[in-house]
Parts: structure tokens; sequence; C-alpha cells
């Protein structure tokens, strides 16, 4: 069997159990750690994220991927900490998010190569001086793919391909997964070690089904995100991945977070409706972070159950389809 890169040391893939293929301990977005307002606890965080961990160990999951960017605030040994508090296994990733919020002046100046190469090093010596490695590469592209972004991607896909890595991805509103796979194939990536994250906002499961029909794995990973889209429209996903008879390729998770650092909203709200949203940002932050992270088994597993998923098929998902993803 394969083995996989955890932040306490490699596993095999056959030890990896029920599995939660998109999940963060920690996010913090470039520049709120300069805000005054800032109260950001790191003891109190890792408690969290310890208890969210035991959380979901309730209904055996051994396993969380934490595919955090660089950029994001990405802290590889808080996650080592909380994992062995926890008990937990627990993978993290190089690679930078997209351009809109991520994507540090300097490494937009780099060549293919130079980031191709930064990566390596993390992939083969460890984060910075922490000695820990990740377990995965993590792409992202915004709505639509920018240059900038694509080069990005291209180093992210020579890395996976030279280190034998799997690959995540962030697609931002379920767009550019095409794209994606593009440069994926291009770069003689193994499509079938790639997660195509983040399809929740699909009208339907066509693009899901193109996803899995070019041998990657789609994720309906943002469970529970329901400012983004209606969980009935994630059921339908699911059971639409299921009748094509792609349930081997298809990946469940929440993207859902311990901790978030900012003070202040992360995201800039429109214009006309700023006093709408101090209505819902409570609501807003509630699927962000505040949420227990058992969720997909407390309110979402009950909603596939009722459209008619059977139990076996959804232990599955989470257990034999991460294993493929991480294992070949």
């Amino acid at each position: 069997m394969a083995t996989l890169q955890t932040v306490l040391g490699p596993i095999d893939t056959s030890e990896l159990g029920p599995t939660l293929v998109h999940e963060h301990i920690y996010i913090s977005y470039p520049g709120d750690v300069l805000d005054p307002n800032d109260t950001f606890e790191r003891s109190r965080c890792i408690s969290v994220a310890v208890e969210r961990m035991k959380q979901t160990q309730a209904f055996g999951i051994k396993t969380w991927v934490d595919p955090c960017p660089i950029d994001l605030g990405r802290d590889p040994e808080m996650l080592a900490e909380v994992a062995e508090r926890a008990g937990m296994q627990l993978v993290c990733s190089t690679g930078f998010y997209h351009e809109h919020i991520g994507i540090p002046y300097y490494w937009r100046l780099r060549s293919i190569d130079e980031i191709h190469e930064f990566y390596m090093d993390e992939i083969s010596n460890g984060i910075g001086d922490t000695g820990i490695k990740p377990g995965v590469v993590k792409i992202a592209t915004g709505d639509p793919p920018t240059e900038l972004e694509k080069k990005v991607a291209r180093a992210a896909a020579r890395a996976a391909k030279d280190s034998g890595l799997s690959v995540i991805t962030h697609c931002e509103n379920s767009n550019g997964w095409d794209v994606q796979q593009e440069i994926l194939a291009d770069e003689g990536v193994e499509l079938s070690r790639c997660l195509i994250g983040h399809q929740d906002q699909a009208t339907d499961a066509t693009q899901l089904v193109k996803i899995a029909e070019q041998g990657s794995f789609a994720g309906v990973d943002r469970v529970g995100f329901e400012v983004l889209a209606p969980e009935e429209n994630r059921v339908s996903l699911v059971k639409g991945m299921l009748e094509a008879g792609h349930q081997e390729r298809l990946c469940l998770s929440q993207d859902h977070m311990c901790c978030l650092r900012s003070h202040k909203f992360p995201y800039p709200i429109p214009a006309g409706m700023e006093e709408t949203f101090d209505q819902i940002e409570p609501w807003v932050r509630e699927q962000m972070v505040g949420r227990p992270h058992d969720y997909l088994f407390t309110d979402f597993w009950p909603k596939l159950e009722a459209a008619g998923v059977d139990r076996a098929t959804f232990d599955s998902i989470l257990t034999d389809n991460p294993r493929r993803l991480f294992g070949g």
C-alpha cells in the first residue's frame, strides 16, 4: 500500500479509516493579525480544534485533511499539537491560494520553475524549519481562473507529479474545474489522485459527472454552507453522482473552520447590502466557524438517508474513496 504524510509522520493509506478530506483547524486572512482589535488566543484555538476532532471521532472519523494554503495562516506546528492531543491523523498541504486573496507579491513574480522548486523543497525537507512535511498539494483558482493562478497551478501540478502527492483543489463558485483538470492532465498528473473541490454550487450533477469521467474525484465538500448553496442542492448532486454510477469518485466534507482569526468579516460586502449583512453576519459566521464539526453526521446524513442513500454507501464514500484518492 501507499503511504500518506501526516503532520506527525507517514502512515499507510490502509490506516486512514473514515476521513474528512477538506476541513480547517485555523484560518487567518492576509493582514488580519495587524488589526488592533485582534483577540486571537492560540491555546483556545487548539482546545476548540481538539474538541471538534473528538466530535467527529464519536462518529468514527480517524483522519482529517486540512488543505489550508500557505497564505491563509497555515501553521503546521499548531496542527501537530492538535493532532497529538486529539489522537487524530491530520494531513497538511503545500500550495498557494487564489489571486483575489492570496499569492504573496514575491511569489506572483516567480516563474513556474521557481514556484515548483519551492513546493518541492517543502515536500522534501519540511515547511520552514518545522520539519513537518505536507501530505497533499493544494491548487486554488478564482472565477474565472486568472493567468497568474494558471501559472501557480501548473507549478503545483508539476510538484504533484514529481512527488507523487495527491492534489486537492479549490474551485471558486464551483467554476474553473475544467481548467484545473486540463492543467493537471497536461502536466502528466494521474487524475485519479486529484480531488476537484467545492462543487457544491453546481446547478446539477452534470459537471461532477464530467469530472469523474475524466478520472478525478469530485468534492461536495462545503456541506453546511447554505449561504453558498442549499443542502437540498448538495443532496441532489450526491444522488446524481450515485445514479450515474460514480460513487467511487465522490468525496464529502465541510470546509469548516475550528478557528477564524479575522475580527472583521474577511470578504467584501456588496454595495447597498451593508445593513442587511449586519443582520445575517452571525448566521454566516456560524456556518464558517461556529457549528460543531459533526454536522455532516447529525444534520446532513439524515437528509441523504431521507433521499434514499443507504448508510453503506455513505460510509464507503468517507472511507474507501479517500483511500483511493491518497493511495491510488
